[in-house]
């Protein structure tokens, strides 16, 4: 009969909630007692429902491995895990220790914590593992414990609960989960510690056995993410070593830019910020990760490591002779002086001459002498060939000495003459071509080592920063769609700190403002990037070297 009260099977949320008496037909109320065999039917349907839950949990802890997997900074991670963990199992408040060495002694790291109710200052320290502690017994043990008061823990337990904090920060814990973090191997790597259980109404509970393991189960997956996320900084610590011997390597190769690598890294990396912080202009859909920022910090870094390859005279070239070679120069025409002063001596003395006229010859040729000292000392310089210097050369040419061996050698020869001929700088044309090589074994080097996935494009932006938008550039003298936005950046900055640098002997260091205008001159012919070095300019990104430069 309509209304009548009979015993049924409530379901809640879907789920059957207890066998009780209701009305039949109304509601989420269903008829029980019209089945056969009622108690088989309600151990059915109770053995269903189990099994829906265990697949939702399983659900959402695949949810949240997917979630632990993605995030690999290892700061980031564990704040992920102890949300998860507090969301999951509706804790009011949770704590990660990791397991850490301090030489041959094993300590727990208080490494990061939550609570909904509190906020107070947040500092990590290491304490040693002790059996008397929760997260120590746990992590010593190997065991979860599942406490409904920790102020209730039997007197023969042997740890105890601390609650300085309760005490200092006036609050009440009440149940405690605390499980080890086991990795795949078995290994404990910390302690997964959540407190207070919340009901609906906002009280503190026991956690469940299923709360237990579920706890478990993600404890298990956070070992995994927490160990994946360490071996990853231990690669990155790996990696800044090798970046920084490397440094030091090219730096004692090339003392003359020592700190050149460093200050290019600086800047590239501050344009490659700016451009993320620029949401107009040419660039201001392009967005870099903090992977990329250090993918393009490390080609920074090593863009002129392919200079442990190039000859040391040529690298260090300052002028366009070697010092012993221009030494030996001006040598020869002291001694050819000399000889012309002698051949004289004895012309005057056959020819009956006055000592007079020997004395104006010999001035004269000691005059002659030091007009060639001083030419070959003017062309030896890196800047800009006069051209009355240039054709003062020539007075060098058919010049001879007397060798050792009695044999009359050319004063100057050929290669040093060409050398002294050389327009601007100091390098001759083989000498350039050696010097630009140098990007070449950078690329060839870089190639050779296993970067990991996010740092793979680290070659490809040191090999470019030498090209140009114009193809002009070297080595391959690239088109501009085929020069990476990085390795333009990268031009930008190496090009300035060239410039400004006050540690290069062949050259004086060019005032801020000055090598601005060359820069955007290069921009204006078609050489560099002209939005980027817009903003280079904009956010006065070459301040960021300005002491140091």
């Amino acid at each position: 009969m309509a209304g009548e009260m009979r015993r049924v099977l409530v379901f809640q949320d879907g789920g059957p909630a207890d066998v009780v008496l209701g009305v039949p037909g109304e509601g989420t109320f269903a008829d029980c007692e019209a089945w056969p065999g009622l108690e088989a039917a309600e151990a059915l349907v109770r053995a269903a429902w189990a099994r829906l839950q265990d697949r939702r949990d399983m659900e959402r802890l695949h949810d949240v491995g997917r979630a632990l997997v993605s995030e690999q900074n290892l700061d980031r991670l564990l704040d992920l895990i102890l949300s998860k963990a507090r969301e999951l199992l509706q804790a009011e408040a949770g704590s990660i220790y990791l397991l850490t060495s301090d030489g041959d002694r094993a300590e727990l790291l208080f490494a990061h914590t939550q609570n909904a109710r509190i906020s107070l200052p947040f500092h990590r320290v290491a304490m040693p593992i002790s059996r008397e502690t929760l997260a120590g017994f746990v992590a010593l043990s190997r065991e979860s414990l599942n406490l409904a008061d920790v102020y209730q823990i039997p007197a023969g337990a042997p740890y105890r609960f601390n609650d300085s904090f309760d005490r200092q920060a006036g609050y009440r814990t009440t149940s405690a989960l605390v499980v080890p973090m086991l990795d795949t191997e078995g290994q404990v790597l910390g302690v997964l510690q959540l407190l207070n259980r919340l009901e609906e109404d906002g009280r503190a509970a026991a956690f469940s056995a299923a709360d237990q393991r579920m706890a478990q189960s993600l404890a298990g997956q956070a070992a995994v993410a927490v160990k994946n996320a360490q071996l990853r900084e231990e690669i990155e610590r790996l990696f800044e070593g090798f970046v920084a011997a490397s440094v030091t390597a090219i730096e004692a190769r090339d003392p003359v830019t020592s700190g050149h690598s460093g200050r290019v890294a600086d800047l590239t990396v501050g344009l490659a910020e700016a451009v993320n912080a620029t949401p107009n202009g040419p660039y201001g859909t392009l967005s870099f990760s903090d992977r990329q920022l250090r993918e393009l910090r490390y080609a920074s870094l090593l863009h002129d490591f392919g200079k442990v390859g190039v000859r040391e005279q040529v690298l260090v070239k300052a002028k366009k002779l070697d010092p012993s070679q221009l030494e030996l120069i001006l040598q020869r025409l002291r001694q050819r002086e000399l000889e012309g002063a002698l051949e004289a001596l004895a012309q005057a003395w056959k020819g009956g001459g006055t000592f007079d006229l020997w004395e104006r010859i010999v001035q004269d040729r000691q005059a002659e002498a030091e007009r060639l000292i001083h030419l070959v000392r003017q062309s030896n310089e890196p800047t800009v060939l006069a051209q009355e210097v240039a054709e003062g050369l020539g007075l060098l040419e058919g010049l001879t000495y007397a060798h050792w061996s009695g044999e009359r050698r050319d004063l100057v020869d050929g290669a040093d003459l060409a050398s002294l001929r050389i327009r601007k700088g100091s390098l001759s044309e083989a000498e350039r071509l050696e010097i630009e090589s140098h990007v070449s074994h950078t690329f060839r080097f870089l190639q050779r080592i296993p970067w990991t996935r996010d740092l793979a494009g680290i070659p490809d932006i040191a090999y470019a920063h030498h090209e140009r938008l114009s193809g002009r550039g070297y080595p391959r003298k690239l088109a501009e769609v085929e020069i990476p936005v990085q390795s333009r950046a990268m031009a930008i900055a190496d090009v300035y700190d060239a410039l400004t640098a006050q540690d290069r002997p062949y050259k004086g260091a060019v005032p801020v403002d000055r090598s601005l205008a060359i820069l955007q001159e290069e921009a204006r012919e078609g050489a560099l990037d002209r939005g980027l070095l817009d903003l280079f300019i904009e956010a006065r990104i070459y301040e960021r070297t300005a002491r140091k430069a």
